[in-house]
């Protein structure tokens, strides 16, 4: 079945599409929406121009279009590019990375009844403690924190998460109450390793930025 991935570069989406490899889908694009605004209700927005560079680490096919980010709005406009890519790369199938989100979960689930796709959202309802455990010691995710909005949590800005560090990163999401898989927007993530990946992104360097109480990586170059 091809499959059209929503991928914002952070480890949700990119494990959904994972699992969506590994139940047999083809991955055949994947579509990256740009927010105007940064009070988009259903997307993230940092480190979304490194895309592309995972998408072709991992031999998927991708396009980015801009979106206001107004809420609703964003979900019209949305279909309304997806609809032109449904019967020219012969998509059946939405993959998406929502978890605990009714309000994304649901407006993915009415995108993909108005194209005739299957939505697949294989992260729907799981535990998030056990969910990003999976994502890092199962699956082996290497993810670089790019945004922390939650107190307790700003000494890992900027850091990569992998296994070795896992147990320290659980226990300062614990001792901030923050949700384990930041569902909430206490973090937000850029994979820079997964198994799709034919090799590590290597960050250069990067500028932290303040934007009221969260701070943000702009990321100076990769190799």
């Amino acid at each position: 079945m091809r499959a059209l991935a929503l991928l914002s570069g952070g480890k949700d989406s990119w494990y959904a599409a994972y699992l969506a490899s590994l139940m047999g889908m083809e991955l055949k694009l994947a579509v990256t929406f740009i927010p105007e605004s940064k009070d988009s209700y259903m997307l993230h927005y940092p480190t979304l121009d490194l895309v592309p560079i995972q998408c072709k680490l991992a031999r998927i096919s991708q396009l980015s279009f801009g979106v206001s980010g107004v809420k609703e709005k964003e979900v019209e406009e949305m279909t309304s590019h997806l609809r032109k890519l449904v019967d020219e790369y012969d998509i059946k199938a939405l993959v998406c990375g929502a978890v605990q989100s009714e309000y994304q979960k649901m407006r993915v689930e009415f995108i993909a009844e108005e194209l005739g796709l299957i939505s697949y959202a294989p992260l729907w309802k799981k535990d998030e403690r056990n969910l990003l455990e999976e994502i890092v010691r199962d699956a082996g995710f290497r993810f670089l924190v790019v945004r922390v909005a939650a107190e307790g949590l700003e000494n890992w800005i900027g850091k990569i998460v992998d296994n070795r560090n896992f147990d320290s990163f659980l226990n300062d999401l614990e001792k901030a109450r923050a949700n384990p898989i930041g569902e909430g927007g206490e973090y937000e993530t850029l994979v820079i390793y997964m198994p799709l990946f034919s090799n590590e992104i290597r960050i250069k360097g990067f500028d932290v930025l303040k934007y009221g109480n969260s701070k943000e990586i702009k990321i100076k170059g990769v190799n």
